[in-house]
């Protein structure tokens, strides 16, 4: 392959775990990669190079002050356009470029320290670039013959939209998320990855059967509604329910792995089908429930999902806890079919993939050929 690749990840912030997965996955196949964050994870995620800049939502009551200066009634809408753009209040447009001032002179001690000027790809996780309204410093990086790929995650393109001065500069753009390639022309589908074999499933059955609903917004995900049918199985099937709401990741991990049941969404609200809380149930050996639309399905060809609608959802339901070997058996091929589609090593067949057709690459590394 020639020398090694220098391969950097830029995100907001560490929220899922992946960027570690990616940048270890890099190392292991012979070349560099480092990842890059605005402001450390509330979620307990390693941090790599983490700036930790001003003025960004690293605090409840930050948060809250934002709410209150700025307008959020936007944040639930979708973008507008093909790809959506984004367009936000004068307001908070004006704040955002106010605050890339204050980063500027933090990013450039940040450029100089860390040498994040010396890659050859840049993966901007989100679409976002180190400012929010200016390509600035991807359009020097551009002009010196290094790629960028932006890969997009759900919201950020749902309801925020690219920024036209970046988009304008990325060579190949990404998702996990299939409606999102309805938003975007020629996007690449790649799944998320995760480290499926650091969990030890278990596949025997508790008494009474546990099921279990993870949120941290209750809108995107149909929350109320999962809720609501739960405690109605609670009354008429004896099962127990598991409300995991606003938890740091280890405490959601700990809590998913003692229950036999994992409900993802019924809403399609936040993207459709599925995200890393079905990928980490499926790993420690939970049958997983969602709603999956036509479209969904016809992607994901045989797949272990059980397909729920919120029309429906306590009588798709007793029809699950009703058949304890239906259960059974869609825990142990839910396993088998995270290993085959979200394993690190099967991504990064993907990812490189891409390098090899834009021409970055000439071969696969050995690790993946």
């Amino acid at each position: 392959m020639g020398r090694p690749l220098k391969i950097l990840y830029l995100r907001t912030e560490n929220t899922s775990g992946t960027l570690q997965l990616f940048v270890d996955a890099h190392r292991k196949l012979g070349n560099e990669a480092r990842f890059v964050t605005l402001f450390p994870t509330a979620e307990g995620f390693p941090e790599d190079i983490c700036l930790d800049l001003p003025l960004l939502p690293k605090s409840t009551r930050f948060k809250k002050a934002k709410e209150m200066i700025l307008d959020q009634k936007h944040l639930y809408r979708d973008a507008q356009g093909f790809p959506p753009q984004w367009d936000p209040p004068k307001g908070r447009k004006l704040f955002f470029r106010l605050r890339d001032q204050l980063w500027k002179p933090f990013l450039r001690r940040a450029f100089e320290k860390y040498d994040l000027m010396d890659y050859d790809i840049y993966h901007l996780e989100g679409g976002h670039g180190f400012l929010r309204t200016s390509a600035w410093p991807l359009d020097n990086l551009k002009a010196q013959g290094k790629h960028i790929i932006a890969n997009y995650h759900g919201v950020d393109m749902r309801t925020r939209g690219v920024f036209p001065w970046i988009d304008r500069l990325v060579d190949v753009n990404t998702s996990s998320e299939l409606d999102l390639l309805e938003k975007y022309p020629n996007m690449e589908y790649v799944y998320l990855p995760y480290q499926v074999d650091q969990h030890q499933p278990k596949f025997e059955l508790n008494r009474p059967l546990k099921i279990c609903h993870a949120t941290r917004d209750r809108y995107w995900k149909g929350s109320d509604i999962i809720i609501e049918a739960c405690r109605q199985l609670e009354k008429s099937h004896e099962i127990e329910f598991v409300l995991i709401e606003n938890q740091p990741h280890e405490k959601t991990i700990k809590m998913k792995a003692a229950c036999d049941i994992y409900i993802d969404q019924v809403a399609n609200l936040g993207g459709w089908g599925y995200g890393m809380n079905s990928i980490e149930a499926f790993s420690l050996g939970l049958a997983c429930c969602t709603n999956l639309l036509p479209q969904y399905e016809d992607f994901l060809g045989k797949h272990p999902f059980v397909n729920i609608h919120k029309e429906t959802l306590y009588e798709d339901l007793v029809k699950l806890v009703n058949n304890p070997e239906l259960v059974k058996q869609k825990k142990t091929a839910g396993r088998t079919w995270v290993e085959q589609t979200h394993s690190v090593e099967a991504v990064m067949q993907s990812v490189y993939g891409i390098y090899m057709k834009q021409g970055w690459i000439e071969e696969l590394p050995h690790g993946l050929a």
